[in-house]
């Protein structure tokens, strides 16, 4: 299987599509973030009174497209060029994914599938100020599921 989102082109572009996705299902104070330190594409939204915080992780898609695109003894770009040209792929996919996320995600609160919290219940903030999903895996909360298989 190929990499999805591998050929994504449009990139950050897919903000304001991110934005007005959000804005259609009741969220307001949306934001993005890039952050270098992390190296995140970060969301941040508020949804029914709650904080709403989404990381994206681009070196994990960097890493998956350099495996699925190994670069060859016969190429004619330098490693350096070959790491750039992943990152600029991992930069296009993260957006296209985290859209397509969302969207699929609004989509499904429309449709009354699912309300917000369950929609998006790893990403709240909680009152310390973490996200549920870390006070979890933090807090011992772990126990509550079964270990992956």
């Amino acid at each position: 299987m190929s990499l999805p989102y591998a050929s994504s082109t449009a990139g950050q572009a897919r903000e304001k599509e991110i934005r007005d996705t959000l804005r259609s299902v009741g969220a307001s104070a949306v934001g993005f973030m890039v952050d270098d330190d992390a190296d995140q594409i970060v969301a941040q939204f508020r949804l029914h009174g709650r904080e709403i915080t989404i990381p994206i992780n681009v070196g994990a898609y960097e890493a998956a497209w350099l495996r699925e695109n190994p670069r060859g003894p016969r190429s004619r770009t330098s490693e350096k060029d070959h790491k750039a040209k992943a990152r600029v792929q991992a930069e296009r996919a993260a957006w296209a994914i985290l859209a397509d996320w969302i969207k699929a995600t609004a989509a499904m609160m429309a449709a009354g599938f699912v309300d917000a919290d369950t929609a998006f219940l790893p990403h709240v903030r909680t009152p310390s100020g973490v996200r549920v999903i870390e006070a979890l895996n933090e807090g011992g909360g772990a126990r509550l599921l079964p270990p992956p298989t």
